[in-house]
Parts: structure tokens; C-alpha cells; sequence
């Protein structure tokens, strides 16, 4: 049944369609023996954006930041809304080299996508990542992983933008 493992807002896979659909793809990995990433993605400032315009402009900065994902990485790649402003990408074949090329693509859409805006608020988000290999493709845990990865870069920017100090 699709519907119950599809976001409604987003329409990609919710929390439950991307544990399944990432298995299935992690599997095909191991027995494919290829490596890849697992990238957990946060989003800047969703309550902010809530709370001062709304949540259908939240709900607006939601799927923008998705279509930008969407953009950023490959259709083969399975994307996942985790809840809330959280979401997951299985990337198979995905290296740290070419996951740092992406973030920086990311940002710039991100960047380009405020430029252009009619919207009242701005967009971005963190992302942080994790190799899968044969000898670890347990989800729960790499999507535990990844998630701390991408709090130490949401907790970066946030230190660069001078709002939390060392």
C-alpha cells in the first residue's frame, strides 16, 4: 500500500516507506557488494519559519527544500521524510568527495532559491552523512549515525553565524 508509506506534503517515502524501501536498497547493496551513503538532513530554522509566518508558509519551506534536494541529488537515490523537517537519502555509489561537491551544489540552490523568493523567509539545511558497507548496513543505526553528523554541522553554521559561541 503506497499511500501509507508516502508523506502527504511531500509526496516522497515517510518515516515507515524509507525503513522498508532503504532495507530493500541496502540489501541490493551487500549483494552487489557497493558501498554508499547515508545522508540525514536537517533543516535551518523550520519553528522559526512556523512561528512567525505560519505553518502553510512551513509547510511552503518544506517542499521547497525538497524539490532542492531533489534537484541536488539523483532520482535513483531514495529520499525519505523522517517527520517534521527531518529526511533521509540512501545513496548508493555516493563517496564523502561527491557528497561534498552536493552540499556545496545544495547550498547554492538554497542560496539562489532566497534570491528569487516571494516568500517572506529564507531556506537551508544540514545534512550529515555515512559510509554503508558490507560490514555495516544496519539502518537504524547509520541513520543514528548520519543524524549526529549533520547535528555537528547544524551546530558549525550556527557557531559561524556567531548565535552559539564555542
Amino acid at each position: 500500500d503506497t499511500k501509507s508509506r508516502t508523506d502527504e506534503l511531500t509526496h516522497i517515502l515517510n518515516r515507515r516507506g524509507f525503513m522498508i524501501a532503504g532495507a530493500q536498497a541496502l540489501q541490493f547493496s551487500s549483494s552487489m557488494r557497493k558501498t554508499g551513503l547515508i545522508v540525514f538532513c536537517d533543516m535551518d530554522g523550520l519553528k522559526k519559519i512556523n512561528d512567525t509566518y505560519g505553518h502553510d508558509a512551513g509547510d511552503r519551506a518544506i517542499i521547497a527544500e525538497v524539490d532542492l534536494l531533489k534537484k541536488t541529488f539523483r532520482s535513483a537515490d531514495t529520499f525519505g521524510r523522517l517527520g517534521g523537517d527531518e529526511f533521509a537519502i540512501l545513496s548508493i555509489s555516493l563517496s564523502f568527495e561527491m557528497f561534498e561537491r552536493l552540499k556545496k551544489r545544495l547550498d547554492n540552490l538554497c542560496d539562489e532559491w532566497n534570491r528569487h523568493t516571494k516568500e517572506p523567509f529564507k531556506i537551508s539545511i544540514s545534512l550529515g552523512a555515512v559510509q554503508f558497507s558490507v560490514q555495516n548496513y544496519d539502518l537504524v543505526e547509520l541513520l543514528k549515525e548520519a543524524d549526529e553528523r549533520q547535528y555537528i554541522e547544524k551546530r558549525r553554521k550556527k557557531i559561524e553565524a556567531g548565535i552559539i559561541s564555542v
